[in-house]
């Protein structure tokens, strides 16, 4: 290296270190994970000591939910820090829907790229197939993965607005290691100065379709798949320290909502996905960064996905935009471990147009499975009853009553939802989407 070229890295170097304060934000991304599913969250049967490190060097939150008990919705949420249904955004979006993510929406990807970040969006997206509403014109400077599920056809693998690939969906294959080997890329390429990957996996959705290396002798190929995960994340990690990056980076894993079929260890949460019960929506939030965040913190505040806007915001110099209606709040004092928050108002979850249950405190209330009324509202503390099997409705109406009262003044705030019907003429795919067996 030439004296002038060390100079130069010098100085870059310098330059982002005074920009410390500004963290590099990688957000890792499961598909289904289940709240048990991890050794730091009670699974004895599943090695994860990568992840389980996370933990052990930040904080882990006991009590964080999602937005909605489905992929498309969830995600819309987390990157635009509102309720799905102000994105128009309410149930799964499948191949070759009309609709997608709204080009008047403000991701994460805009809000932080404004701030002067490069930023990446990295394996499942779920949130339009059509070239307007992909990742690249949503804030991000570029992508490289997958529009829908694994199990969804065509299953087409993208690097920014082209399509590179078509993946058997249901045969083994590295899709994971690509899609790691990008981040690093990403990462390498925007060393000196500060960047966010927006990192999703496809697993452990199925198919899970693992190289054969990763099965084991008596394993569930779920097991395995989330094992395959924890060695992943070792890869990001290990990139991180390599370029001396670690100190500055803020990494954050979880997933999107809860398990689905046979698998996925809810530790003994009620329901899984689609459903607003805890097994549905809670779901393990890990967060590191070494210096910052204390190590081996639990935080038992509660806290949901579109809290994650304002958070990642503020800590890249920002503000959320002030002509929309932005529904979470800045979790930086919990996660530093300097404060605790006061909540402007209580959870809500909503299937289409309709509330299936509400959160106020250590309250929650049951009105809707699905887009199905409950004869009888469930009335749960899920601080002392998280599993939700003792319903207090019938000890508590008063309580009842107003969380009745509050339901039905936020549902006249929400817009009116038709049904999106749109014809599946593939005969591989079934009408939502997902291939045939």
């Amino acid at each position: 290296m030439s004296a002038m070229s060390a100079t130069a890295t010098g100085a870059a170097r310098e330059e982002r270190g005074r920009a410390a304060a500004t963290p590099n934000l990688l957000w890792i991304w499961c598909d289904n994970l289940a709240y048990g599913d991890l050794g730091c969250y009670g699974n004895k049967r599943i090695n994860t000591p990568v992840i389980d490190g996370l933990a052990e060097s930040g904080a882990r939150f006991t009590q964080y939910y999602i937005a909605h008990t489905v992929c498309s919705p969830s995600r819309a949420a987390l990157l635009t820090g509102r309720q799905p249904f102000r994105t128009g955004i309410v149930d799964v979006l499948r191949p070759d829907s009309p609709t997608g993510i709204p080009s008047d929406e403000i991701t994460l990807g805009d809000a932080l790229r404004a701030n002067g970040y490069a930023t990446a969006a990295i394996g499942k997206w779920h949130l339009g197939d059509r070239t307007e509403y992909l990742p690249a014109q949503h804030g991000f400077d570029f992508y490289f993965g997958l529009p829908y599920s694994m199990d969804m056809l065509p299953t087409l693998l993208y690097r920014n607005n082209d399509i590179i690939e078509e993946l058997p969906g249901d045969a083994v294959q590295n899709i994971t290691e690509r899609f790691v080997d990008e981040a690093i890329s990403f990462m390498e390429t925007n060393r000196d100065r500060p960047f966010f990957i927006y990192f999703n996996h496809t697993l452990p959705h199925p198919p899970i379709n693992l190289p054969p290396e990763r099965r084991s002798p008596g394993q569930t190929v779920y097991d395995d798949a989330i094992e395959h995960i924890d060695d992943q994340t070792g890869r990001l990690l290990a990139a991180l320290d390599r370029m001396e990056l670690a100190e500055e980076t803020l990494v954050v894993f979880t997933s999107d909502n809860g398990p689905m079929g046979k698998y996925g260890d809810t530790a003994g949460l009620r329901g899984r996905i689609r459903d607003s019960y805890e097994g549905g929506i809670r779901v393990p939030l890990i967060a590191r960064w070494p210096g910052k965040i204390p190590a081996g913190s639990v935080v038992d505040t509660p806290a949901i996905s579109y809290d994650i806007f304002p958070t990642f915001v503020k800590l890249a110099g920002g503000k959320p935009p002030a002509d929309r209606i932005y529904d979470g709040q800045d979790l930086w004092p919990v996660l530093s471990g300097k404060g605790d928050i006061k909540r402007d108002k209580p959870f809500f979850w909503v299937y289409l147009d309709k509330v299936t249950a509400m959160r106020k405190g250590n309250w929650k209330l049951h009105v809707s499975h699905r887009d199905s009324p409950l004869e009888i509202p469930e009335l749960y503390d899920v601080k002392s009853d998280p599993y939700e099997a003792r319903p207090l409705n019938e000890r508590h109406p008063d309580i009842v009553k107003e969380m009745l009262e509050a339901i039905r003044n936020y549902e006249a705030g929400i817009p009116k939802v038709w049904s999106l019907q749109y014809p599946v003429r593939d005969p591989n795919k079934r009408n939502s989407g997902v291939r045939r067996e």
